[in-house]
């Protein structure tokens, strides 16, 4: 279910990544991220003991969950094709060609017929000077694609690292170690996801309007922050035992939260389909998503280990400051911007630096 989950992801950031223009290219992958904390705030909510998570209508959930994608992929099969996957593929009969990449460009730009045109004109060109698709090995030889690939796992590993593996699968958790009966804490986890919808509906203004990079390097950079707060507010509520604490840890985990939706959580899913071509996308998304996983499950399976020989505050340390302090120098050394952008400009900055140095 995990894998599928994964894979499903990364798809439809793909997906909307090569089906939107340029100027609103982050708003539509953000609507991605809209629906999915929208979903896990109602599952949050309707999963709470006193509704439907008991042991007599938990199957109720799965029942909801399965109408939801019955309906999915009921409309799944009338939606087009990206724009951009039809112009890399190979050309038989150009006059159906052309139109099908044309009618795909007017579907999702909502622009007229001939301005479609003209635009698809310019993806079939750019597309097919190379067509062959890259492996998840062969992306690695042209240094331009390492680098893409490079910063959107960079990207990825930064946000898994960041402290929402252990959040979410341990806010019930937490909650009840600062003093919760379990109906209490069932309610403050669903509050806490509120927080998480909030973000992320502020992300979809900031973001086509000041640009990935500084949203996600600031945010990091506040992550980093609230990591330390909740370390220290975890380790005085240990020693404490006071309830105004965990009524303050509450509060950061909710700021954290806020800010995670804001930045790393929506855009490192589509991230490092503007850092790429078209002809790699595939395999830098490969990368991207297989290397997350892998941090997750080692840190989910660590975790609770180094807890236990050491202490809640000191194993959130060990595992989620030194890595964001990284990922904020190295970000804001290599990211480049791609707001507005597309992977050919991207690209002649590189050439040109790298021409420089």
């Amino acid at each position: 279910m995990g894998m599928g989950i994964a894979v499903a992801m990364g798809i439809a950031a793909m997906f909307v990544t090569e089906s939107s223009p340029a100027h609103c290219r982050g708003i539509a992958s953000l609507l991605n991220g809209v629906c999915l904390q929208s979903s896990l705030t109602i599952g949050a909510v309707l999963a709470m003991p006193k509704l439907l998570g008991t042991e007599d209508l938990w199957w109720t959930l799965y029942l909801f969950q399965l109408t939801i994608n019955t309906v999915v992929l009921c409309i799944l099969p009338v939606v087009h094709e990206s724009p951009s996957y039809l112009a890399s593929q190979e050309v038989k009969h150009h006059d159906i060609f052309k139109s099908k990449v044309t009618e795909s460009v007017k579907f999702y730009h909502e622009i007229p017929y001939e301005d479609a045109e003209r635009i698809a004109e310019t993806l079939i060109s750019t597309h097919q000077i190379s067509r062959s698709q890259e492996t998840i090995f062969s992306v690695w030889r042209s240094p331009f694609n390492r680098r893409g690939t490079l910063l959107g796992m960079m990207v990825t590993v930064a946000m898994a690292m960041s402290g929402i593996t252990v959040i979410n699968a341990f806010a019930f958790e937490i909650l009840m170690d600062v003093g919760m009966d379990q109906d209490t804490a069932a309610f403050a986890n669903a509050f806490i996801c509120v927080f998480s919808l909030a973000g992320i509906m502020v992300s979809t203004w900031i973001i086509d309007h000041f640009g990935r990079r500084p949203l996600i390097i600031t945010t990091f950079g506040f992550l980093t922050i609230v990591n330390v707060a909740i370390i220290s507010l975890m380790w005085a509520y240990s020693e404490t035992q006071n309830q105004i604490v965990s009524y303050l840890l509450i509060s950061s985990i909710c700021m954290f939260n806020f800010l995670f939706a804001m930045g790393p959580g929506p855009i490192s899913m589509f991230i490092t389909g503007e850092l790429v071509p078209q002809t790699c996308r595939s395999a830098s998304s490969v990368w991207t998503n297989a290397v997350m996983a892998a941090v997750r499950f080692l840190t989910l399976t660590s975790y609770l280990p180094v807890k236990n020989l050491t202490s809640e505050p000191v194993a959130y340390a060990i595992f989620f400051i030194i890595p964001m302090i990284v990922a904020v120098v190295v970000l804001y050394f290599l990211l480049p911007e791609t707001k507005g952008r597309n992977v050919e400009e991207i690209r002649e900055e590189y050439e040109r630096k790298a021409l420089l140095q």
